[in-house]
Formats: C-alpha cells, structure tokens, sequence
C-alpha cells in the first residue's frame, strides 16, 4: 500500500507536472489538502459572499496579508542574504503565464476571455515576465554569495497548494487566487523595489518589479470588472470558487509572511544575545 503523500513531496510534484496532469494519487492528496485546509469555508471568503463583486477590491486591501509588515522589512531592513533566502525559498511557487493560460479552460465569456487574452499578453512584452524574474532571482542569489539557507515550511507550502489546486483541479477557484494575487502586487512590488534599491541593484535588475508596478493595478481592475463580474452574471455559481480562491490566497499568504516576520525576529534575537 503506497504510503500518503506529505504536503511538501505533493507540492514537488505539482511542481514537476505542471503543463500536463497530476498521477491519480496525487490528484487524491491535493483534494484531501484542500478538503483539510479549506472545506470549511472561512469567515473572511463567507464576508466576501456576503458583498457585490464590485466591492471584492475594497476588501482584499482591508486584509491584513495585503499590506504585510513583512514588505515593510524587506524595504526598510534585511540584508541581501535575508532577501535571497526569502526569493529561493519561493522558487516552487508557480509562474504567473501558465495560471492564467488555464482559466481559458473555462467557460468564459467573450468579454472574460478578452481580458484573460489581454493579460496573457501583456505577461509577455516587452519581453516574457518569467525571464525578468529569473534575471531578478540569479542577481540577488549571485550577490548574496554561496551557502544561502533554504528551508521550506508549512505555510510556504500550503501558500503555494493553493494556486496549485486552482491549476490541476479549480480554475475558478484560481481566478480568485489570481485576481487577489494582482489586487495586492502594487504595495509588495513598490517594497520590494524599495529594498533592492537601498541593497544597490541596477535598474535592470528591477525591470521585473518596474513593469508590472506599471501594469498590476489595470490588471487587478480588468480581473474584477470583466472576468469576474462578467463570469458572474453568466453563471452565479461561480462566485462561491472564485470567492473562496481570493480566501485561500490572502490567508495563506498571511501565516507564510507571519512565520517569515517571526523567523526575522528570532534571528534578530540571537544575533543580540551573540554581540
């Protein structure tokens, strides 16, 4: 009898079958992550029913992962090794193009479909988004030196199952993760650039963070308006996934940045017990 799958062996292999279809095993486990995780739907994605769509925007900015105090470090205070740890840590979570290439799975409509395609896109000029990112990621990696500690936890992992969920099993409920994902980019990118600046990285190693500043904001509206209200008043069913997806995301994203602000303070800590 094969033995189950732990969260983090089931966030490797969502990783390693991204661009065809999870083994049934694996499809198995990540119901029963999401049955274990989120069936029991939470107070937070619960308000969001309870409000139009057009109000959704208000709302995921009032929540407490949206404006972090993690960003504000990362601005104000970590170093280059803090830093590096923070973006390899996160290497498993996935590229931005191949989720939102999945919601055209579904049965959108031409004016969803039409902003889907706008933003597909724009992932992709002036050059593709994932390359910048990869250019962002080798520059802080190679400046932080070798012998960067990389260490994967339970809220990084079930950060990252939850867009993996949306990919292999939920489109709509990856809408939400992906639409609250563009509502709160602008305040991290703005703090994120603040403190690669202040650790003297070249403006071309911030073009990732420069171009989607420019664009998040008219991506997050264009995701509200004319995905998901345009999705909703063809089928209304679809507001309890999306609902929930926009949940998901914002709450686990603030236990991961939680654990990384305690993790800092620790090691803050020891570091004055040493000196």
């Amino acid at each position: 009898m094969m033995e189950r799958l732990t969260d983090s062996e089931l966030m490797k292999a969502c990783v390693a079958r991204m661009g065809t279809r999870l083994e049934p095993e694996e499809e198995r486990a990540l119901r029963q992550w999401w049955e274990r995780e989120h069936g029991q739907r939470s107070t937070y994605a619960n308000a969001l029913l309870s409000i139009p769509e057009s109000e959704w925007g208000a709302a995921i900015l009032h929540h407490p992962a949206s404006s972090h105090p993690w960003y504000g470090r990362l601005a104000r205070e970590v170093d280059v090794r803090e830093y590096a740890t923070f973006l390899l840590e996160n290497a498993p979570y996935p590229s931005f193009l191949p989720l939102i290439q999945r919601t055209l799975d579904l049965p959108l409509g031409d004016t969803a479909r039409a902003a889907v395609l706008r933003n597909i896109q724009d992932e992709l000029e002036p050059v593709p988004h994932a390359d910048l990112m990869r250019r962002l990621f080798l520059a802080v990696k190679t400046k932080a030196g070798p012998g960067v500690s990389i260490t994967s936890y339970p809220s990084l992992v079930n950060r990252c199952l939850v867009l993996y969920y949306g990919y292999y099993r939920e489109p709509w409920n990856l809408v939400g993760a992906l639409y609250a994902t563009e509502a709160i980019a602008h305040y991290r990118l703005e703090n994120m650039g603040q403190g690669l600046e202040r650790l003297g990285f070249e403006a071309a190693d911030l073009e990732f963070i420069r171009i989607h500043l420019a664009c998040d904001d008219d991506h997050a509206d264009d995701w509200n308006k004319n995905v998901i209200g345009a999705s909703v008043r063809l089928d209304p069913r679809v507001r309890v996934p999306i609902a929930e997806g926009i949940a998901a995301a914002l709450e686990t994203s603030g236990r991961y940045f939680d654990d990384l602000c305690r993790r800092a303070a620790h090691v803050d800590s020891t570091a004055e017990v040493r000196s």
